[in-house]
């Protein structure tokens, strides 16, 4: 018999490659968000519903039927506040909702159900924080960093409601992660491929961006985080278990920006660092409406629309002079062994998001 998985915040970064995945693995696929889909799904279904409300998460699993997996991908940012509202209460409270309020649905209509899959951050280890001394590499059985973080009240949330039950649950925590598309709201790279595209549209070199004392730290693949969560679907070692995940290997922003600028056509310029992308998004706006006129995007013409809080993601992610490392041992040790190599998929992405119409050709 077909199993029936429900992924929430299908439309995201993760979630549209967790759909495709699940897809190709046999799975009968039902993806959530409040928004439609850019671009008709394949090998799935899409439900508009919003998980802060309980009628509405009703009534979503009244239209899926009964499901026997949740693939858990969604997040509520703060529009304008991005990193400032990562520690706050009211965020905390929004997505513990919306995991809570799904569950309910869930737990209420599917006897057949047996497990979730949610997925994390490296905030979970106090990255996010200016002060926190960080281990390196980050192991899943440190001691909670004390702060607010919705991260924690799923954990408890699920680890409560599934003991002694028929259910359980596993937790992935990811880097910084390569892959989304229209409306995926938090995508570095491809706000990096608009920023790039757009400097060599104009004939400007691309600026390096990043700041002069750079960390080292890790990507993860959508696809890859994908491939993760059909796994842990038949896994029983991963019941109950916080895993790190990773593609597998190491870099920094100085060794992925001329892999960037290729896959662009740009032509790498000084380092100019300290800039804010946000700024430099809002400066950006007629030029990207003009090049999606000129080539005939698929992607939106407003920036916001199409990027979201992506450019404040990098006002966070590129200044950081930071090493934070996950260790993937405990992972790869209870069976999921698959990597990728980071500027492979970078370049692969950006021939995707090219193909697609999201970018300018090179």
């Amino acid at each position: 018999m077909t199993r029936r998985v429900l992924v929430a915040g299908g439309t995201g970064v993760t979630g549209s490659s967790a759909m495709a995945t699940f897809a190709a693995a046999g799975w009968d696929v039902h993806g959530m968000s409040r928004r439609p889909p850019a671009a008709p799904l394949q090998g799935a279904r899409h439900h508009a519903a919003d998980l802060l409300d309980p009628a509405s998460c009703r009534s979503l699993l009244h239209a899926t039927g009964p499901v026997d997996e949740i693939a858990f991908c969604a997040i509520n940012e703060a529009p304008g506040s991005l990193v400032e509202k990562w520690t706050d209460p009211a965020q905390t409270d929004r997505n513990h909702a919306m995991l809570a309020n799904l569950l309910d649905a869930v737990l209420a209509t599917s006897p057949a159900f047996r497990h979730i899959s949610i997925i994390h951050g490296s905030k979970a280890y106090g990255v996010h924080l200016p002060d926190q001394c960080l281990t390196v590499p980050h192991r899943e059985d440190e001691p909670r960093v004390e702060h607010e973080n919705f991260y924690f009240a799923h954990e408890d949330e699920v680890s409560r409601r599934a003991a002694g039950q028929g259910w359980s649950w596993t937790i992935f925590r990811a880097p910084i992660v390569l892959g989304g598309g229209i409306g995926t709201n938090l995508s570095n790279f491809l706000a990096l491929g608009v920023i790039a595209s757009l400097a060599r549209i104009e004939g400007r070199p691309f600026d390096f961006l990043a700041g002069p004392d750079e960390g080292v730290f890790q990507v993860v693949d959508a696809d890859l985080i994908g491939r993760a969560l059909v796994w842990a679907a038949g896994a029983d070692c991963a019941r109950g278990q916080i895993f790190n995940i990773s593609n597998g290997d190491v870099t920094r922003w100085r060794s992925l920006w001329p892999v960037i600028a290729e896959a662009c056509g740009a032509v790498m310029g000084d380092d100019r660092p300290g800039q804010s992308c946000t700024a430099m998004a809002r400066a950006l706006v007629p030029s990207w409406a003009e090049a999606v006129a000129r080539f005939g995007l698929s992607a939106p013409a407003d920036l916001n629309d199409f990027l979201g809080e992506s450019f404040a993601l990098l006002d966070f992610a590129l200044p950081s002079g930071r090493t934070s490392l996950l260790s993937t041992i405990k992972l790869r040790k209870a069976g999921f062994a698959d990597c990728e190599d980071t500027p492979e998929r970078i370049r692969a992405w950006f021939r995707r998001w090219q193909r697609d119409g999201l970018l300018p050709p090179p």
